[in-house]
């Protein structure tokens, strides 16, 4: 992972991403207890003069070019499987904003705070999500305060009043 990690920083010097943020089963390791994941789930942002058509075609191009291989929507980058998101909404591209810079393996990487990966998990509403969104409520180092001031924004708060109540009550 760690060299997965130094090829994604690259893309940043190379100016192919301006950020990127890991979020999905990756995030979630570093919150709390592991759960099964097979890849690294990315949210990006990047260069504005990119084609909106296809978006990710350079980096796509790059993969090539340093014989990285791709299988359905992941480019495998030193053996990790690797998933480019572009922000997606409001919510997600907030929460690529104000990502954290971390460590792992000896590397600079950036991660999705946990409020907003618990935001996010609300929002989509898959099953996995309320599974995990537990598992956060219940383990993880969190501020409530916050979680809840962006759930408010972001229009979540019946949403999560509706899983409350549902899981703990």
């Amino acid at each position: 992972m760690k060299k997965t990690f130094q090829q994604l920083n690259k893309l940043l010097e190379l100016g192919l991403l301006k950020k990127y943020a890991i979020a999905g089963g990756i995030a979630h390791f570093y919150y709390i207890e592991p759960s099964v994941t097979y890849d690294l789930d990315l949210i990006i942002n990047i260069p504005d003069d990119v084609n909106n058509l296809t978006p990710l075609s350079e980096i796509y191009n790059w993969a090539k070019e340093n014989n990285y291989v791709t299988q359905g929507e992941h480019i495998i980058i030193e053996g990790v499987p690797v998933h480019f998101l572009l922000a997606y909404n409001d919510l997600v591209l907030e929460a690529l904003d104000n990502s954290s810079e971390i460590s792992l393996f000896d590397e600079k990487t950036f991660i999705l705070g946990a409020e907003y990966l618990m935001a996010i998990m609300m929002q989509t509403g898959r099953s996995s999500d309320k599974e995990r969104l537990l598992k956060f409520i219940n383990d993880a180092d969190y501020n409530k305060d916050k979680f809840i001031e962006i759930l408010t924004r972001f229009e979540l708060i019946d949403k999560y009043d509706d899983f409350k109540k549902r899981y703990f009550e």
